[in-house]
C-alpha cells in the first residue's frame, strides 16, 4: 500500500498549473484497450475464420514486441503496425485496406466506451475558476491524445494537450515536460504533475523540479513501476481527484479534509 504521509507538505505554496497524465490517470484505459482489441478480434474471426482468442493473443504479443523495439518513441503506440504483424503471423491473406479499417475500429470502440475517473470534471472546474492552467501530458501521437480528451468531454477544461510525438521522445525524457511548461507559460516550481507511472510521470517531472504525485484510486487503479518505490518517491499520493484540490490549497467543498 502506498503511503500518503508525504501529502500536503507544500500547502502554503502557490501553484499556477497542473500537468496531468492521460491513460489510467484521467481515463480508465487499461481494460478498455483489451475490450477494443477483442472488438477487432471478433471482426477478424467473422471475416477470416480465425479464432478470436488466438487473434487477440497474437495482437497483444505483437504489441509487446513493438513496445520493446520502440521503447522511447510514440511509434510503439501504433495499432496499425500491431495489426500488420499479427495478420502476417497468422498467415491471413487480406487487402491492405483492412489495416486502417482495424485501426479505426479499435479507436472508435475505445473512444465511444472509455470513462473518466470520478471527480475529474468537478475538480478541473474548480481549478479553472481559481485561475489554474491545465495541460494533459501524454505519450503518443497528438491526434489520438486530442480525440481522447474530446471523447471524455474535457476540451472545455484543459488549456493544452501535449504529446510525445511533438518532441520525439516519451516520458521520462524532459522535453515533453518543458514543452508543457512553456505552453502553459509557467515555471517548473509553479507546476504540479499527476500520473500513475513512477518512472515516467514522477521521476521525469521531479528531475525538473516539478512537484509530482501518484493517482491511486480505490477502483480501476493501474500503477506502473511500484517496484521502484525505494528510489522514486512521489511528493504526494491521492486516492481521488477531490484530494488534488488540497495540493493547490483549495478547501472548497472539502470541509475538513485539507489541513
Amino acid at each position: 500500500m502506498i503511503s500518503k504521509s508525504v501529502q500536503f507538505k507544500n500547502m502554503g505554496k502557490k501553484y499556477k498549473g497542473l500537468m496531468v497524465d492521460l491513460d489510467d490517470t484521467l481515463i480508465k484505459s487499461q481494460k478498455m484497450y483489451d475490450l477494443a482489441t477483442q472488438h477487432t478480434a471478433l471482426y477478424v474471426s467473422k471475416e477470416y475464420g480465425i479464432d478470436s482468442d488466438d487473434f487477440f493473443n497474437v495482437v497483444n504479443e505483437k504489441y509487446k514486441i513493438i513496445s520493446r523495439t520502440f521503447p522511447s518513441t510514440h511509434t510503439r503506440h501504433s495499432r496499425i503496425l500491431v495489426y500488420r504483424l499479427a495478420l502476417a503471423s497468422l498467415n491471413i491473406k487480406y487487402e491492405l485496406s483492412l489495416l486502417p479499417k482495424l485501426e479505426d475500429m479499435y479507436w472508435d470502440y475505445f473512444l465511444s466506451h472509455v470513462q473518466l475517473y470520478d471527480g475529474v470534471i468537478e475538480t478541473f472546474s474548480i481549478l479553472k475558476k481559481r485561475g489554474v492552467k491545465i495541460a494533459v501530458v501524454s505519450d503518443g501521437d497528438l491526434s489520438t491524445r486530442i480525440r481522447k480528451v474530446e471523447a471524455i468531454g474535457l476540451i472545455p477544461y484543459v488549456d493544452e494537450v501535449v504529446a510525445s510525438e511533438e518532441v520525439i521522445f516519451e516520458k521520462p525524457f524532459s522535453a515533453i515536460f518543458t514543452l508543457a511548461l512553456s505552453r502553459l507559460g509557467i515555471e517548473a516550481h509553479e507546476a504540479i504533475m499527476l500520473g500513475n507511472n513512477f518512472k515516467n510521470d514522477i521521476r521525469g517531472a521531479q528531475l525538473l523540479g516539478i512537484r509530482s504525485g501518484i493517482f491511486n484510486p480505490p477502483f480501476d487503479a493501474n500503477l506502473i513501476g511500484q517496484d521502484m518505490q525505494s528510489i522514486i518517491v512521489p511528493d504526494f499520493v491521492i486516492n481521488s481527484y477531490q484530494d488534488l484540490l488540497c495540493e493547490f490549497g483549495i478547501k472548497e467543498k472539502l470541509l475538513d479534509k485539507c489541513p
